[in-house]
C-alpha cells in the first residue's frame, strides 16, 4: 500500500515538472516572439527587420537604389527575407535548446 502512495507521490512530481515546462515554454516562446533579427544583403541596398514570429517588422532600401531593374530588385529582397527567416529560425532553436538541455521536448503543443 505505501509504494502506491509513493507512485502517486511520483506522479505529483512530474506534474509539477511538466507545469513548470509549460511556463517556461511560453515566456520562452514570448521572447521569441518579441525578438528582432536585422538582416541586410551583401551590399546593404536592402536591410529587413523580421521578428521571431518571421513577421516583417522593416523593409529599407538604400537612397540610391535604382529600381529600374525589376528582377534584381526580386532577387535582392527574395534572399534577404530567406535569410531573416533561417536567421529567426536559427536564433530561435538556439533560445529553445535551452529547456531541451534540461531533458525537455521542445516541440510540445503549448
Amino acid at each position: 500500500m505505501l509504494k502506491g502512495l509513493g507512485g502517486m507521490g511520483d506522479m505529483m512530481g512530474l506534474m509539477k515538472q511538466a507545469q513548470k515546462m509549460k511556463k517556461d515554454m511560453k515566456k520562452l516562446k514570448k521572447e521569441i516572439s518579441k525578438t528582432n533579427i536585422t538582416v541586410s544583403d551583401s551590399n546593404n541596398i536592402l536591410t529587413v527587420v523580421m521578428n521571431g514570429d518571421h513577421i516583417l517588422q522593416k523593409i529599407n532600401f538604400t537612397d540610391d537604389f535604382d529600381f529600374s531593374d525589376s528582377k534584381k530588385v526580386e532577387l535582392i529582397v527574395k534572399d534577404v527575407i530567406n535569410q531573416a527567416s533561417k536567421e529567426v529560425d536559427k536564433m530561435s532553436s538556439d533560445k529553445m535548446s535551452v529547456l531541451s538541455k534540461q531533458g525537455l521536448p521542445t516541440d510540445l503543443p503549448f
